[in-house]
């Protein structure tokens, strides 16, 4: 799942750069309306994998143990309550994707630049120096942006750990969220430390990889 929703979101991006003819980026910078625009519409395409991240939250939920035993049995379960039922949620995670895309690809090149720019880092070879700034822009990135987002996950697990009940929105979720968790924005993070930490290393890796690949495929293009 995550596999795959990364890889839209990097593939995607570049493609509606190319579509919407954004200047390259590097060498050009990606902090532009352009790249945003880019961005934001690799994110509502990511999200349109929302069936999988709903099948996904039901099989980690206790509850249903006994009910779904693997991805094909849900999928098939989940029919019999409409076709609707495969994307509850989704108005959360459209506004998580689009806006978090739009964040992390805008800043991305500018924050590698800072990165590379330190005068330590120029005594290391060229491709060292990308290396390292991939992934520490990755790395703070992603973390950053995950724990400024971390709410809308937990909204949006509480809205998809439930089959067959009555439709709420993401707003009536938020309040009953609130509500359960004392009135308390720490309780609203409960676990967020683990998420950082996950997005910290995850992120960093991710970037880097894509930027080994952007390079050695460079000449192909």
């Amino acid at each position: 799942m995550r596999t795959t929703s990364r890889a839209l979101m990097y593939g995607l991006y570049d493609e509606f750069q190319i579509s919407l003819k954004c200047p390259r980026s590097p060498p050009n910078s990606s902090f532009s309306i352009c790249h945003a625009q880019a961005a934001f519409l690799s994110g509502v395409c990511e999200a349109m994998l929302c069936p999988l991240e709903r099948v996904q939250v039901l099989l980690q939920t206790t509850i249903f143990h006994d009910k779904f035993k693997n991805t094909l049995h849900t999928f098939n379960r989940l029919r019999d309550y409409g076709y609707r039922e495969y994307y509850r949620g989704f108005s959360v995670i459209l506004i998580r994707n689009s806006l978090s895309n739009t964040i992390f690809f805008t800043l991305r090149d500018p924050l590698k630049q800072k990165i590379v720019g330190i005068p330590q880092a120029g005594r290391l070879p060229e491709s060292l120096q990308q290396l390292i700034g991939d992934f520490v822009a990755g790395s703070l990135l992603g973390a950053t942006i995950s724990t400024a987002f971390f709410p809308l996950g937990v909204i949006k697990n509480h809205m998809q750990a439930k089959v067959g009940v009555k439709y709420e929105s993401g707003f009536k979720v938020f309040r009953d969220v609130w509500q359960l968790r004392n009135r308390s924005l720490r309780g609203l993070y409960l676990g967020v430390h683990l998420n950082f930490t996950r997005s910290l290393v995850a992120w960093g890796i991710i970037n880097s990889m894509y930027g080994i690949l952007r390079r050695a495929l460079a000449p192909f293009e």
